[in-house]
């Protein structure tokens, strides 16, 4: 395949910055979802700030409006076998991208001997007790079938995580912060379901992802999705003359032919808004060097052991240091904790965004602190 173009890290920067809707917000959070192919949410309210940072006015209550009252946002198991926010209409287009392959705990019950029919009909029965009582928790799950092992029960999904991958179960509203979990033709039973085929689910996902993190390498594009470069390839192939090749920093990746199309269009570094992102925010999670993003010597101050990503400063276009909110009573406490010197005049500009991050919890902002970290 040839070099369409040539381009350089700076100008990768400040087309994702563009593409993620951290310049001009999107038009609201379904869109936003839709456009970011999804959004992770294991920690939801970490889920909720990545689309107040690219939704004007977006609050936590509104979140919760649209996850559990509206119910045009779902919360599934997606890419990487992550908790995503997506799009209610995207829900058979995640179901697609994921049909066929087995959850762990499936794995798990083929090796350690369970008859196929035998385990068909315990997954079955789960089914229809999350029908028929619409919403069930997992100590529900242990009342209801007392025989249950824990490792179905697992707070990484268990057999919920199974019916979601089956496209049956999706994230209901906790009750005292127990998970539970919903039957898809109880919580919205008007929403048409028409699964596209695998391969055409995996490269409409894999043109979003272009879209919002182009230009990419294909390790990337496997560190996000979780999948081989094999399959990366085959649903690039589907995807055709959309996509272009091209060189960053003499390196190859893929990108649109329509996001290349306007270069030209790209903001200045300077014109890049500050930002307050929360924890795994998606510009985190799309590429697997992080080195556009962060200098190597305070990589391990952002991501940290056990697979934890913290909350970052965003400073025209680089992570420029981490942050924290703790609740103080009813009032929120956010502290700010830069890896060098900021000038005054973004001081201020950040901690303006820490009052919005109260505001995202109406909540009062209870004390903005910046602290020096050796």
């Amino acid at each position: 395949m040839k070099i369409d173009a040539v381009l350089t890290q700076d100008q990768v920067i400040r087309a994702r910055y563009v593409h993620h809707g951290l310049l001009t917000p999107f038009p609201d959070p379904l869109v936003a979802a839709q456009r970011l192919a999804g959004v992770q949410a294991q920690i939801l309210p970490a889920a909720g700030l990545a689309l107040w940072n690219r939704v004007a006015g977006f609050s936590a209550d509104q979140l919760e409006h649209l996850l559990y009252h509206e119910r045009s946002l779902v919360r599934l198991w997606g890419q990487r076998g992550t908790l995503h926010l997506y799009a209610m209409t995207d829900w058979p287009l995640v179901y697609g991208m994921q049909a066929g392959r087995a959850t762990y705990w499936e794995q798990e019950a083929q090796r350690d001997g369970w008859a196929v029919d035998e385990y068909e009909a315990f997954v079955a029965r789960v089914g229809d007790l999350l029908y028929e009582h619409e919403i069930l928790g997992r100590s529900d799950l242990r009342r209801l079938l007392p025989a249950i092992d824990q490792r179905h029960l697992s707070g990484w999904g268990g057999v919920f995580a199974i019916l979601t991958r089956r496209g049956l179960a999706c994230h209901a509203a906790p009750r005292s912060e127990e998970a539970r979990m919903a039957h898809r033709l109880r919580w919205r039973p008007d929403l048409v379901w028409e699964p596209p085929d695998t391969d055409t689910a995996n490269a409409e996902m894999l043109r979003r992802y272009l879209a919002v993190f182009g230009p990419v390498r294909l390790v990337d594009m496997t560190c996000w999705r979780g999948r081989t470069q094999a399959e990366m390839k085959r649903w690039l192939a589907l995807i055709g003359e959309e996509v272009v090749r091209v060189s960053v920093d003499g390196q190859p990746a893929w990108w649109l032919q329509s996001h290349l199309e306007r270069l030209a269009d790209l903001p200045t570094p300077a014109d890049l808004p500050l930002h307050l992102l929360g924890r795994f925010d998606p510009l985190l999670l799309g590429t697997r060097d992080k080195s556009w993003l962060i200098d190597a010597d305070v990589y391990n101050r952002v991501w940290r052991p056990a697979g934890h990503i913290e909350a970052t400063m965003l400073v025209h276009g680089r992570i420029a240091g981490t942050w924290r909110y703790d609740w103080r009573g009813s009032s929120i406490v956010v502290t700010l904790r830069p890896f060098k010197p900021i000038p005054p005049s973004e001081r201020i500009r950040i901690e303006s965004l820490a009052v919005g991050i109260a505001e995202y919890f109406a909540a009062p902002l209870g004390d903005c602190r910046w602290e020096v970290v050796a």
